[in-house]
Parts: structure tokens; C-alpha cells; sequence
């Protein structure tokens, strides 16, 4: 009897590959968004055996509510036998050297114009980062801590709502990226990014980290205005540098069954690189 050859992963390919200084769109911040990221091969193969959210929930050991965010970070994915080959391959790719260099390649001059400190508060040129995984690495020798998040969204129950609302990344953040994954059968309304501009005048955020932990980042939505809605849909990436300005959040989710899917691409570095209360 003839044994049956292992099933052979999709090669991967950047979710960078065809993006260029052309692409970025500056309003209400730089950005890219880029439908159709990846070949339809390697999306597939990564969509029909991507984690669900029953399955992140109980290897992290948390329950399953409505609309709650559930994380798969990369060094747990490459750790765990279960999961497909073309994922642990997708994340290391994104967590990488090469994909900082692609991300910089793309928005390096766009980050520093809107944060000319940058260099000084890491301590080194952008091009000198030494790169690491979080979970795996420290800055006691890394400058940038990379993580290729595989991420749920939970059903929607009880009520419509909106996971986050207005708010910027995290200021340790050098940069945020989202690269959805929505199932063909997912009809449900919302769960879209939604970009926000500062309305003229004065605005808040929480910056009390001890009365509100990381929602401290959130914005009361009658400092800012929407600008752009960009949907949820399968296979789209939306990347951008981390800067005050960069406000989004997720607009409601209609009831529904269906999880939301995405992968979260970060990169983590050990100081703040701008103050929110300024």
C-alpha cells in the first residue's frame, strides 16, 4: 500500500507584497488598505483552519461572552500540534525582521513626520532595530517585540454592540495592522473599522491608568467624527504607524451567531513614543 504524501502548506507571501508608497491613503492618518492581501491558494488554506473562538478560549483559559475579543498569539501557535503548518509559517513571516523592514520600507517617512522624536525615545534608527517575538524575547536584547495575532470576536447576544469605540493604539506601539477573515456564510451587519478625526476644540481621554486600566487610550465619542468606514471583509489588510492621531474603533455588531475573525499585527516596543494628555 502506497503511503499518502503529506499535504503540502501554500508558500507564503508577504501580505505586503504588491503595496506601495502609492497605496497610502493620508485621511484622517496614513494608512494602507489592501483587499485581496494574499493569493487566494494561501488565504484559503489559512481561513478553513484558523482557530475558532471555542478552541482560543479554552487554551486560554477564558469564557466565552458576547462580543468579547479572544487572542491566539504567535509563540502559543507555533508551540501547538493542533494547529496547521501554513499558519505557524504565516506568523512567523509577520512577527519577522523582514516584514519590519517591509512595514518601514512603506511608512517610514510618514511615521516620523508625525512623530520626529521617534528615533531619539527608542534609542536607535528605525532601520537598527534589533526585532524579537513577544512572549518569546525581551528588551533586555530586542529593541521591537512582534506578534501575528490570530483573533476572535465572540457571537453577539442579548443585545447589539460595539467591541471598542473610538481610541488609538497603545503609545508603546511602533505599529497596528488588521487582516480580516470573514467567512463567506457571516451576513451579519457591522463589525466594520470605522477612522475618526479630533473635532476642534478640546478633547479627553481616559489617561488615569490605575481607575481605567487600557481603556485609558479610549476617547469620549463627542471629542471626534467618523471619516471612513472600511469593511469587513475576507482577506483585506488595514495597516498603519501609531501616532495621536491614528483614532478608530469597531462599529456595532448586529446580533448574530457568526464570530468575527482577524489577525492582529503589532509591534511592541519598551517606551511611549507620544503622550495622549498633550
Amino acid at each position: 500500500m502506497t503511503a499518502t504524501p503529506p499535504e503540502q502548506s501554500p508558500a507564503i507571501t508577504s501580505l505586503l507584497a504588491h503595496t506601495t508608497k502609492d497605496d497610502i491613503r493620508r485621511d484622517p492618518f496614513p494608512h494602507v488598505v489592501v483587499r485581496n492581501a494574499l493569493p487566494q491558494e494561501l488565504y484559503e488554506a489559512l481561513a478553513k483552519s484558523m482557530p475558532t473562538g471555542e478552541y482560543i478560549a479554552e487554551r486560554i483559559g477564558k469564557p466565552i461572552t458576547s462580543n468579547e475579543r479572544y487572542n491566539y498569539m504567535s509563540e502559543p501557535i507555533l508551540a501547538d500540534p493542533t494547529v496547521a503548518q501554513v499558519w505557524k509559517d504565516f506568523v512567523t513571516y509577520h512577527a519577522s525582521p523582514a516584514f519590519l523592514t517591509e512595514f518601514l520600507d512603506l511608512f517610514q517617512e510618514d511615521l516620523l513626520a508625525n512623530l520626529p522624536e521617534a528615533e531619539q525615545k527608542i534609542g536607535t534608527p528605525l532601520r537598527e532595530l534589533r526585532v524579537g517575538r513577544r512572549n518569546r524575547d525581551s528588551f533586555e536584547t530586542h529593541d521591537i517585540l512582534m506578534d501575528c495575532t490570530a483573533v476572535i470576536n465572540s457571537a453577539v447576544t442579548g443585545r447589539p454592540s460595539a467591541y471598542r469605540g473610538p481610541h488609538v493604539d497603545k503609545p508603546y506601539k511602533l505599529f497596528g495592522g488588521l487582516f480580516y477573515m470573514r467567512l463567506d456564510e457571516d451576513d451579519t451587519e457591522g463589525g466594520d473599522l470605522v477612522l475618526y478625526k479630533y473635532r476642534p476644540g478640546a478633547h479627553k481621554f481616559h489617561t488615569s491608568a490605575s481607575e481605567y486600566g487600557d481603556n485609558r487610550f479610549d476617547i469620549d465619542p463627542q471629542y471626534v467624527e467618523e471619516v471612513m468606514t472600511i469593511p469587513y471583509e475576507a482577506n483585506t489588510l488595514v495597516l498603519y504607524p501609531i501616532n495621536r492621531l491614528a483614532l478608530h474603533g469597531v462599529s456595532v455588531r448586529a446580533l448574530t451567531q457568526h464570530q468575527r475573525r482577524f489577525v492582529a499585527l503589532v509591534g511592541d516596543l519598551q517606551h511611549h513614543l507620544f503622550d495622549l494628555a498633550l
